[in-house]
């Protein structure tokens, strides 16, 4: 797993124009993964959940980014700092998993890239998912799901590079099930808690006939309970 490290805050933006910027972000409508969970934009009501899982050493031990401990003026900057981690078409490029059977609790976060092409040295992959939701093939369906939905079809991307720590095969697997190919050649480090810790690279490249035959991953039917209904 990784995940982006903090992003420049634009000094120019005035307040009025970051509340457009934060209230189109939230207002990207949610998918449904499956029949109980949707990936959705993230959220200031997040925070609690945040600070819960990323000071969980099962999920903390293979990512890259965030601090550690997560306090909550890390949630805070992270959450503040959306708005940044937007497409210039007005997209999110960060989404949560939210479990509708919990009142849509965050229980995980993916993230796709709107880097050029010409850059293969940044990671257009960041994710990470509570434990107990392991095991389902969720996270390699979500990130195809985005990377086809935002990075490919509306930002036209075709090249990806993404890394996970060396021995995270479960997170290797997850990206080499969503189309990317080990590079045995390719050497990277990161220095992590004061230790070097080795990165396997993988990349996604892909031609436009690739693009055309790339199956749509369809969204999912929720279960009839966790439909909202609005009074007439």
């Amino acid at each position: 797993m990784s995940d982006p490290v903090h992003p420049p805050q634009d000094p120019q933006r005035s307040p009025e124009e970051y509340e457009r910027l934060a209230n189109l972000h939230d207002s990207f409508q949610p998918v449904w993964l499956t029949d109980t969970i949707q990936l959705g934009p993230l959220l200031p009501s997040d925070k609690d959940a945040l600070i819960e899982y990323l000071n969980d050493v099962r999920i903390y031990q293979w990512l890259i980014g965030p601090p550690n401990p997560y306090k909550p003026e890390d949630a805070d900057f992270w959450i503040r700092t959306r708005v940044d981690r937007m497409s210039k078409e007005g997209l999110p490029l960060g989404f949560v998993f939210r479990d509708m059977t919990k009142g849509g609790k965050a229980v995980g976060a993916v993230s796709v890239s709107a880097e050029s092409d010409d850059n293969l040295e940044g990671d257009d992959t960041g994710y990470w998912l509570a434990p107990e939701y392991h095991g389902r093939g969720l996270m390699a369906k979500a990130l195809k799901m985005m990377l086809m939905r935002i990075s490919i079809d509306q930002i036209g991307k075709r090249k990806f590079n993404s890394r996970a720590f060396e021995g995270n095969w479960a997170s290797r697997k997850t990206l080499e099930k969503v189309g990317f190919v080990y590079q045995p050649d390719i050497e990277r480090t990161v220095v992590k808690d004061g230790k070097e810790i080795k990165l396997w690279t993988v990349r996604w490249i892909l031609t436009e006939e690739d693009v055309a035959n790339l199956e749509p991953i369809a969204e999912a039917t929720p279960q009839p309970s966790l439909l909202v209904t609005k009074a007439l």
